[in-house]
């Protein structure tokens, strides 16, 4: 299912027409359409008003839609069987539970870790100080946000070999026949890990911040690598996510 797919599915469970989207403080018809066909994905902060449209938080919403683009999790391809080598099949339960283990972690701590944060830059902001001044509060943010999506990273690629054969065998039938919820312990796991990376990034796009990912990090990394380079400063590894202060007008 694609991301458009998704987001109009979650539309009619609702019994809500594009019309109604609309006049709920959701974007236009005519955009709402495009988003649905997969022409284009929303911004931010129209996401955030079709979240409102459709009485979802807009964490629960992006997760729902970023979730359907993901390939479905059924048997490995021929070559990536699980051979007979128990040792094998042991080390690939390590690597899960070690995942595992990691991300709970994560989620004990980086929440409060990221409040604190929000906070502290906040308060500089309010004491209008210069952007440098809260140039370490972003890093951290960004690392933060860095070490939850590779959290969730590590386990979506290890899920596919976790659990039991049975449970394995229980979590295929139950997708096959179209559940909603499986049999699956191990994908709850997933799930929450993928809910807390979004969960964080809600948190601080509730700000004035904005989070870039991918080439759009990749971009403006290079322009400050740019800009060291012009003045002979050395510039910092290339980070997988950046947070952006909005300018104020």
């Amino acid at each position: 299912m694609t991301y458009g797919a998704r987001l109009r599915e979650l539309r009619a469970e609702r019994q809500l027409s594009l019309r109604d989207v609309e006049e709920r403080g959701g974007p236009n018809k005519d955009t709402m359409s495009l988003i649905e066909r997969d022409v284009h994905k929303p911004y931010p902060q129209t996401l955030g008003r079709i979240a409102k449209a459709l009485g979802m938080d807009v964490s629960s919403l992006r997760f729902e839609l970023e979730s359907a683009g993901r390939p479905p999790l059924g048997p490995a391809p021929t070559s990536q069987q699980p051979t007979l080598n128990g040792e094998l099949e042991e080390e690939r339960r390590a690597a899960w539970e070690a995942a595992v283990e990691k991300a709970r972690g994560l989620r004990e701590s980086a929440q409060a870790r990221m409040t604190e944060l929000l906070s502290l830059w906040r308060a500089s902001r309010e004491r209008q100080e210069h952007e440098d001044a809260r140039l370490d509060y972003r890093k951290e943010m960004a690392n933060l946000l860095s070490q939850a999506q590779k959290a969730e990273t590590d386990l979506s690629r290890n899920l596919t070999w976790s659990g039991s054969p049975e449970a394995r065998r229980a979590y295929r039938e139950a997708k096959e026949a179209g559940a909603r919820e499986v049999p699956y312990a191990d994908w709850e796991e997933f799930r929450e890990a993928a809910r807390f990376y979004y969960r964080l990034l809600g948190m601080v796009e509730g700000f004035e911040l904005t989070v870039l990912t991918g080439d759009d990090a990749a971009a403006a990394e290079q322009a400050v690598a740019d800009e060291a380079a012009a003045g002979h400063v050395q510039s910092e590894t290339r980070p997988l996510i950046r947070v952006e202060e909005r300018k104020v007008a």
